[in-house]
């Protein structure tokens, strides 16, 4: 058996000078951790026993394949600022 560590980021696009409450999110993109078929995980290494260093690992994997797939994304997410995305 073994760990998996789940992850789920969105970038939303907020106008100057409105709250977070005040807009609805349709300039949203999300992702998660589901990279190269992982089912929306990332394993922890370790075992059935990790330490905190094996839980940090999993953490920055899970950062890096998130920002990747954000950078992959910029110009929608640029986008957002002018109606488009």
């Amino acid at each position: 058996m073994a760990y998996k560590l789940k992850f789920r980021a969105s970038v939303v696009w907020v106008p100057d000078g409105a709250g977070a409450m005040s807009v609805n999110d349709a300039q949203t993109l999300t992702v998660t951790t589901d990279f190269g078929g992982s089912g929306g995980a990332v394993l922890v290494p370790g075992g059935n026993a990790p330490s905190t260093a094996n839980i940090v690992t999993a953490c920055n994997t899970a950062a890096t394949n998130m920002a990747a797939a954000f950078n992959a994304n910029i110009g929608q997410i640029q986008g957002f600022a002018s109606g488009g995305g």
